[in-house]
C-alpha cells in the first residue's frame, strides 16, 4: 500500500519573523500604503485632542488604506473588516497590528467629506505633476447605484392614504372600546399602532414636499432621496443618479457627484463646472478645459450655447429620442424640409403654404409654426406630412441653429469620432472600475448624502491606484490627445 507524507495544517506554527518581513513584496497594501504616506494627512490633526490626554488614536493612513483595499476586496461592511484587521496579513500590516474596532471604521468613512475631498485633491494634484492629468479634453457619463432601501420600501400615496386611514380607524376602536382609556393608550400594541401610523405621516408629508401630488406618485419611505429607478437588469428598485468626469488622456476622475435628478438631461454644464473648480483647486488655469464629450442624454441647446461661448468646444450629438419625427411623416416633409423666411417669420412648407408663429417651446430653445387648419385638411399631401394631426401641421425652429450646425459638423470629424471613441472607452471604463473592481453595485450607506461619500471614496481609491500604477490608464491607442 503506497504511504503518503503526514498532514500538518493543524499544527501549531510558531514563526519568527516581522509583519513587514512576511507581507510579500508584490502585496498591494504597499502600493497603498506608499501613495498615503505621500499625502498630508495633518488635516485630520484637528479631529483628535489627545496631545497631553487620553490613549493614542489610530493613523488616519491607516484607517484610509483598510478601507481602500477592503473595497479592492468587497469587504464594505466595518464588522467584517475588524475581524480581518485581526487575521489578515495585509489588513495587519496596514493596520500596524493595532487593535481596530468596528465603530472606528465606521466613524472614519463617514462624515469626512470635506477631508476627503481635500485629499483627492492632493492626489489630482499628484496626479497633475506626473504627466498623468493633462485637463484639457474632459469626458462625462452618469450610472444609476442601487440605494440601500429594498425596493420594496417604495410606496405609492394611494396605498400609504389607504393604510393610513385604517390605521386611524384601528386607533379610535381600540381608544373608544377599551374600559380604561390611559391603559389602553400606554400598551404596546397601540404605541407600535401610533408611530406606524407618525411614519406614514412624514412619508406624506415628504410626498407634498416633493411636488409628488398624484395618487400614483411613488416614494421610497425609508429613503425619500432615492427615486425609483430603472437598474442594469432592467428591473426598478431604488437608486441613485451618479455623475462622473473623467480626463480623457490618462482615466482620471476629476468630478464626481451624486444629483437629485432622474437622468442625464441638464448635467452637462454643471458637471462641466465642477471639473473646472477641481481642475482650478489643483493650480491648472480657468482655460485648462478645452472640450467636453458626452453622449446624447446630456444634449442641451441652452447648455452648448454657453459652454461654445466660454471657448470649450463640445462633443455631444442630439438626443434621437427627444427629436423623434412623428410617426408616419415621409422623408420630403420631415422638418429640414420647411423653409424659413426672415422677413416674414413664418415658414414655407414643400408645397407652399406658409407656417405661422405660434409659441416657444417648453425649453425656449426653439419656435413653434403652425399651418391653418383648414389649409392641413384638404391637403393631398396630408397622408404623408402629417396623417394623424386633427390640427394644421407644427414645425419647430431652432433659436441657435448655428451652434447646432457646429457641433452636429465637428461630429462627424475624424476628431469628434476619435472623441467620442475615447469617451466610450474611459467613462465606461471607469465606471466598471468603481462597480467591478471596487465593488459598487449598491449602497451601504443612507441617503444622497451617504451614497456621495461613497462615491468620493471610490473617486480616491481610483485615482490613488492609478497615481501608485496599480491601475494603468484605459485610453486606446489614436484616441487621446
Amino acid at each position: 500500500m503506497a504511504r503518503y507524507k503526514e498532514d500538518h495544517r493543524e499544527t501549531l506554527q510558531f514563526i519568527v519573523g516581522s509583519l513587514d518581513l512576511l507581507l510579500p513584496p508584490d502585496s498591494v497594501a504597499r502600493a497603498i500604503r506608499a501613495g498615503l504616506d505621500a499625502l498630508d494627512f495633518s488635516i485630520f490633526d484637528t479631529l483628535y485632542r489627545n496631545d497631553a490626554t487620553g490613549r493614542p488614536a489610530l493613523d488616519p493612513r491607516s484607517l484610509a488604506a483598510v478601507w481602500i483595499l477592503g473595497m479592492l476586496r468587497g469587504e464594505t461592511s466595518s464588522v467584517r473588516l475588524a475581524a480581518l484587521c485581526a487575521g489578515d496579513i495585509e489588513f495587519r500590516w496596514l493596520s500596524g497590528d493595532a487593535p481596530v474596532e468596528k465603530s472606528t471604521l465606521c466613524d472614519f468613512r463617514r462624515g469626512r467629506g470635506d477631508l476627503l475631498a481635500r485629499l483627492g485633491a492632493q492626489v489630482l494634484g499628484a496626479l497633475g505633476r506626473n504627466g498623468l492629468l493633462p485637463g484639457e479634453h474632459m469626458g462625462v457619463d452618469g450610472t444609476v447605484v442601487r440605494a440601500a432601501s429594498s425596493r420594496h420600501a417604495v410606496r405609492r400615496r394611494r396605498g400609504m392614504q389607504t393604510q393610513r386611514t385604517r390605521l386611524e380607524q384601528v386607533l379610535r376602536d381600540r381608544l373608544s372600546g377599551a374600559e380604561e382609556e390611559g391603559a389602553a393608550a400606554l400598551s404596546p400594541e397601540t404605541e407600535a399602532l401610533r408611530r406606524r401610523k407618525e411614519r406614514l405621516d412624514k412619508a406624506l408629508g415628504e410626498m407634498d414636499s416633493l411636488g409628488l401630488l398624484g395618487e400614483e406618485d411613488r416614494l421610497t419611505v425609508t429613503e425619500p432621496e432615492a427615486g425609483l429607478k430603472r437598474q442594469k437588469d432592467g428591473s426598478f428598485a431604488p437608486g441613485h443618479n451618479a455623475q462622473v468626469v473623467t480626463d480623457l488622456a490618462s482615466g482620471a476622475i476629476v468630478h464626481a457627484q451624486v444629483v437629485g435628478a432622474g437622468g442625464d438631461g441638464g448635467q452637462l454644464q454643471p458637471q462641466l463646472e465642477g471639473a473646472r473648480a477641481a481642475l482650478e483647486g489643483v493650480g491648472a488655469g480657468p482655460g485648462a478645459v478645452r472640450s467636453i464629450t458626452a453622449d446624447g442624454a446630456y444634449h442641451d441647446t441652452l447648455q452648448l450655447a454657453a459652454i461654445e461661448r466660454s471657448g470649450v468646444c463640445c462633443y455631444v450629438p442630439e438626443d434621437r429620442a427627444a427629436n423623434r419625427t412623428a410617426p408616419g411623416v415621409s422623408p420630403e416633409y420631415r422638418p429640414e424640409a420647411f423653409a424659413y423666411d426672415g422677413e416674414t417669420d413664418t415658414m414655407r412648407c414643400p408645397l407652399g403654404e406658409r407656417l405661422r408663429r405660434r409659441k416657444l417651446n417648453n425649453s425656449g430653445t426653439a419656435v413653434v409654426y403652425q399651418a391653418p387648419t383648414g389649409a392641413c385638411g384638404p391637403c393631398p399631401a396630408k397622408p404623408q406630412c402629417c396623417p394623424k394631426s386633427r390640427e394644421g401641421r407644427c414645425v419647430s425652429r431652432p433659436l441657435h441653429r448655428g451652434t447646432l450646425d457646429t457641433v452636429a459638423g465637428r461630429l462627424e470629424s475624424a476628431e469628434g469620432k476619435r472623441r467620442r471613441r475615447a469617451r466610450w472607452v474611459v467613462c465606461e471604463g471607469a465606471f466598471a472600475r468603481l462597480a467591478g473592481l471596487l465593488h459598487w453595485r449598491r449602497c451601504r450607506m443612507w441617503g444622497r448624502e451617504g451614497a456621495q461619500m461613497e462615491l468620493l471614496w471610490r473617486q480616491f481609491a481610483h485615482n490613488l491606484l492609478l497615481l501608485t500604477g496599480v491601475w494603468k490608464p484605459m485610453v486606446p491607442a489614436g484616441t487621446a490627445g
